[in-house]
């Protein structure tokens, strides 16, 4: 199966939102951190993001839509 990125999250916290998020909704999802533990911080000097959440595809249209709706809310509120 090919994985695409569909969110860039900022930190441990929101990766695990969004999975949850589409995982909640059928989509299996997977967390890849750029973090390595044993240095604290330094990957975040090289790249501006903790990570990448994938997912399948054939999910990538409707893993979007709810990705965009939940960033969406939490702006409005």
């Amino acid at each position: 199966m090919n994985l695409k990125v569909v969110y860039y999250p900022a930190d441990e916290f929101m990766a695990n939102s969004i999975k949850d998020l589409l995982e909640q909704n059928g989509i299996p999802a997977v967390i890849h951190s750029f973090q390595i533990p044993a240095y604290n911080g330094i990957a975040m000097m090289m790249r501006p993001n903790w990570g990448e959440i994938l997912v399948g595809e054939p999910d990538m249209g409707k893993a979007r839509e709810l990705v965009d709706g939940f960033l969406a809310a939490g702006n409005n509120g």
